[in-house]
């Protein structure tokens, strides 16, 4: 598998900013897990969480860790469940017992895991609380005439103010996922996960008030989805602004292809824009604007090296900083210090 093209592109697409402002690429690049020592370990267990629906939680951060899927193959190997029950209840273990490191590396060596996941659920609620906003109502309005004497309706000219009772719904959920190497008994990763979900409604809200199971599902899904980044490599999703300025580009010739790219980027053809650019950059080699498009298409499709010294000599060319190179500059750096982590973890 092609790490450069994992790390960096899975795909890039152009948006608007405005009709006045030059196009965006918006790049989806494969970024590293947050905790680098958790996703390495592939072969893992997931054990009862502790606390208000912990089987059911812990079944839920199960499933996320077996959905992950990269480069067409499944990131982790989970023991199967039904061995791994078995097992706890042969040895007659307690909730309590296994959250404990050390109860849960035994565990991982019996069902010949790598890693053993345990977890706390620390707050799981539902909050419901009242207030009131302010309405008013128009009890009066001025009676006008049009120019043949009729009467119609004008500005209102009394108001009646008054309070509607209203309703509030919060659900909060916390999780402390753990994570235990099965080898050495340390635990390699945890973190205290958190996940809020709102709802309100009046009586004269268009949309009602959410049920707590809805809510608690919304807080849910947070979790999940930050449990996701903490323990494995996953795609985000950013905007890169593209530079529309013929300012010192030196010739006639340059400055139309340059122009003709700007267009085919703006309808969705990155791939020409950038042979374009590249034919405005023979006839004009020390034009910053050109330099830093040829940059993005770099980047885009993978070659960051390529993309930093594009990058590096856009700058070089600026006469005051550049918000976007400087941002382009860092990026790519971050992704290039990036690589061998990433390819650890995509072992």
């Amino acid at each position: 598998m092609n790490m450069r093209v994992l790390a960096v592109i899975s795909i890039a697409i152009l948006v608007f900013i405005s009709a006045c402002a030059p196009p965006a690429v918006k790049t989806t690049t494969l970024a590293t897990a947050k905790y680098h020592e958790a996703a390495k370990l592939k072969e893992v267990a997931v054990l009862p969480f502790e606390g208000t629906d912990g089987m059911e939680i812990a079944a839920e951060m199960e499933a996320v860790l077996a959905s992950i899927n990269l480069g067409d193959k499944q990131y982790f190997t989970l023991v199967d469940r039904t061995r791994l029950d078995r097992i706890i209840s042969e040895m007659k273990l307690t909730q309590s017992a296994l959250v404990n490191p050390d109860t849960a590396a035994q565990l991982g060596k019996m069902v010949g895991a790598k890693g053993i996941y345990t977890g706390v659920v620390t707050v799981s609620n539902i909050n419901t609380g009242h207030f009131n906003e302010d309405r008013s109502k128009c009890i009066q309005t001025e009676t006008k005439y049009d120019k043949k004497g009729r009467p119609y309706e004008g500005p209102c000219i009394k108001w009646n103010n008054y309070k509607v009772h209203c309703m509030k719904r919060t659900a909060n959920l916390s999780v402390t996922p753990k994570l235990v190497e099965v080898e050495s008994g340390r635990v390699v990763y945890a973190n205290n996960l958190t996940g809020t979900a709102n709802s309100s409604a009046c009586p004269d809200s268009s949309t009602p008030l959410a049920s707590p199971f809805e809510l608690m599902q919304r807080a849910r899904q947070i979790v999940k989805q930050k449990f996701r980044t903490d323990v494995a490599p996953h795609y985000v999703t950013f905007e890169i602004k593209l530079m529309d300025s013929t300012d010192g580009i030196g010739s006639k010739e340059a400055e139309k292809k340059f122009e003709q790219g700007i267009n085919f980027a703006k309808n969705n053809r990155l791939d020409r824009a950038c042979e374009l650019w590249g034919e405005a950059r023979i006839l004009s080699p020390n034009a910053a604007s050109i330099l830093y498009n040829l940059g993005i298409c770099a980047e885009v499709t993978g070659d960051l090296e390529q993309a930093y010294d594009l990058y590096k000599k856009a700058d070089r060319l600026m006469s005051s900083p550049d918000d976007r190179v400087s941002s382009a500059l860092y990026r790519v750096s971050s992704q290039m210090q990036q690589q061998k982590k990433l390819k650890e973890q995509m072992r």
